[in-house]
């Protein structure tokens, strides 16, 4: 299940969010994965002041998102970590780590790209999702972000002119199979549905709330 989430920041968000991307000290990549062969971009350490900020201001913005509850229904989110791609980097096809450290562990269910350099302003840069014999490029305008499971095979292709920044996070999912997850998005599409009919069958609704309330409970980490 892939999702592209329009305009996630707000204007004034993205405008200083921006701002701070001139603050933040970048360093090589792969400082997180030293064991890589196919990372060749930059990024913001952790600590980095302007990079912490860049993260509040993203992670306060992606959890008031409706499809990010809905989709990922969300039990933990990672650190937004800015990242940078100059002319000739780039992030060759891998798999995202299954495991953060941190306390507690954290599993990473779904991965999120927030896009933060206008697509005018460099080529290449595609964000490129294997899905069966498919291959999916994504390349989308300052503020939006696509959600995506970290299961799936995806590389950032080469950046052949100006430079590509976004931020990276990932989410751990209250529920940790993603068949499970579509089922309950279905459900809430369905109950969605019957609402919004001119006379809705009240016990149709309570059904259906029930069901998805139900497999809720049955299927989520505790």
């Amino acid at each position: 299940m892939i999702r592209v989430l329009p305009t996630v920041l707000s204007p004034r968000q993205l405008a200083t969010v921006q701002d701070l991307i001139g603050q933040v000290r970048f360093n090589d990549g792969r400082i997180t994965n030293r064991e890589s062969a196919v990372k060749h971009n930059l990024q913001a350490p952790h600590e980095d002041p302007a990079n912490a900020a860049i993260a509040q201001i993203v992670r306060e913005a992606l959890i008031q998102v409706q499809d990010v509850r809905t989709f990922a229904l969300p039990k933990q989110m990672a650190r937004t970590t800015v990242v940078r791609y100059e002319p000739g980097m780039d992030y060759g096809w891998h798999v995202d780590e299954a495991l953060f450290a941190s306390t507690p562990a954290m599993r990473s269910d779904l991965s999120c790209t927030l896009f933060l350099t206008p697509t005018t302003d460099y080529d290449g840069g595609e964000l490129t999702i294997q899905l069966g014999a498919q291959e999916l490029a994504y390349k989308l305008e300052p503020g939006s972000a696509i959600l995506y499971p970290s299961t799936t095979i995806h590389r950032v292709t080469p950046v052949t002119r100006g430079v590509r920044i976004a931020a990276i996070t990932w989410f751990q999912s209250w529920i940790a199979d993603a068949g499970q997850r579509e089922l309950l998005v279905q459900l809430e599409e369905a109950r969605a549905l019957t609402a919004r009919t001119p006379q809705p069958d009240a016990r149709l609704q309570v059904l259906l709330e029930s069901l998805r309330t139900n497999l809720f409970r049955m299927w989520s980490d505790t």
